[in-house]
């Protein structure tokens, strides 16, 4: 997960980097004259030997011609080029290298799926940060992913955050304002049905009660696949047949939970698009029968910008609560997990990361920064 942006940002800050070693190679004067004997300068001290890698002179610079770029790379910097470098610990990056390395930066982020206005904002973000910074010359590889790290923090602590699910339950449950109603909306295919497994699964091992709702009477085996998850969890399913009124057997298994002091419901309900208007007339009288106290969008890490449109249109229709991105372990790019949430308004809750029933976890601004940031 994460795996494509964050070789994308290791790629461009690298890349920057050496760019930056070889130009100042070349800025560095070809003297190799002796100095004068009067004034002789020797440095014995190996561990005072600048290594190869490092920053050096911000001298004006010499574009170097394709002919002489291999006889440059062979000449050594004079001795008193080095006693320079040396001791010299920080640079400032002028405007141009800035903007050269923010270049780069913003396409790594464009190319894996984040949203073209966060990348700006992130790319506004480190230019104020690097206009007039010192950066350490002796580890600049560094310097630059913890500026990318701390764009990144401040934009994901700025988003709206997302209601505690659990908290919450627990909360009804001590004020005895039961049972908490859950509804999950979203496309087919993207593991909807799966994650109402992974919930129902993680609130029997906190000793909470629930019932699975099989509302999604439309797609073929959708029932089949509720019950499958119920059994296999050990809790209660209330289903009907193919055809039948989704708000009729959501409104049954809340009747359900309510009779055996069941303190969740999980109510699924039918993928659609949301241009089907007679699924959204359908979602629509489930909310109005059930009135979920959380209702939560289920969609595909890996759908790029398309859940965007999804969620946005959605909320036109029925009031979301939260997302939960599931298949982020199938995502090689990752750039939703980043924009979503700026780009909807609406909370990441949780992200599915595998098939297993624990393989959720909440969201959090740390996960998506350390799962970003080479370590």
């Amino acid at each position: 997960m994460f795996d494509g942006l964050k070789k994308k940002l290791a790629s461009a800050v690298k890349t920057f980097v050496k760019s930056e070693a070889a130009e100042e190679q070349n800025k560095a004067p070809d003297n190799t004259t002796p100095a004068p004997a009067e004034q002789p300068i020797q440095i014995e001290d190996e561990a005072l030997q600048p290594q190869d890698d490092e920053t050096i002179s911000n001298e004006p610079e010499k574009e170097a011609s394709e002919a002489n770029k291999e006889s440059q790379d062979a000449v050594k910097l004079s001795i008193a080029t080095k006693v320079k470098k040396i001791f010299r610990s920080s640079v400032k990056l002028n405007e141009n290298e800035i903007d050269n390395f923010l270049d780069q930066v913003k396409i790594s982020l464009l190319q894996s799926d984040v949203s073209l206005d966060v990348a700006e904002y992130l790319i506004n973000d480190m230019k104020t940060r690097l206009s007039g910074a010192e950066i350490d010359s002796k580890d600049m590889t560094n310097a630059l992913f913890n500026v990318v790290k701390d764009a990144l923090a401040d934009m994901l602590g700025r988003a709206k955050p997302g209601i505690d699910i659990y908290s919450y339950i627990s909360h009804r449950i001590s004020s005895g304002m039961l049972p908490v109603k859950i509804l999950f909306i979203g496309s087919n295919g993207t593991g909807k049905t799966t994650t109402i497994g992974k919930i129902a699964y993680s609130l029997k091992a906190k000793d909470v009660s629930c019932v699975m709702s099989a509302s999604d009477t439309f797609r073929a085996a959708a029932i089949e696949q509720t019950e499958y998850h119920a059994n296999k969890i050990g809790v209660p399913v209330v289903k009907s047949s193919y055809g039948a009124d989704p708000a009729s057997i959501a409104f049954d298994a809340i009747a359900y939970a309510k009779a055996r002091n069941i303190s969740v419901v999980l109510i699924d309900s039918a993928g659609r698009q949301e241009t089907n208007k007679n699924l959204i007339n359908e979602m629509q009288k489930i909310v109005r029968v059930a009135q979920p106290d959380i209702t939560v969008f289920v969609g595909e890490s890996t759908a790029g910008s398309v859940i965007a449109e999804q969620v946005n249109e959605l909320s036109k229709h029925v009031k979301i609560d939260g997302i939960i991105l599931t298949k982020l372990d199938c995502d090689a790019r990752g750039g939703n997990a980043l924009s979503i949430s700026n780009v909807t308004g609406i909370p990441i809750l949780f992200f599915g990361v595998g098939e297993a029933y624990d393989a959720i976890v909440p969201y959090s601004p740390e996960f998506i920064i350390k799962s970003v940031i080479p370590n």
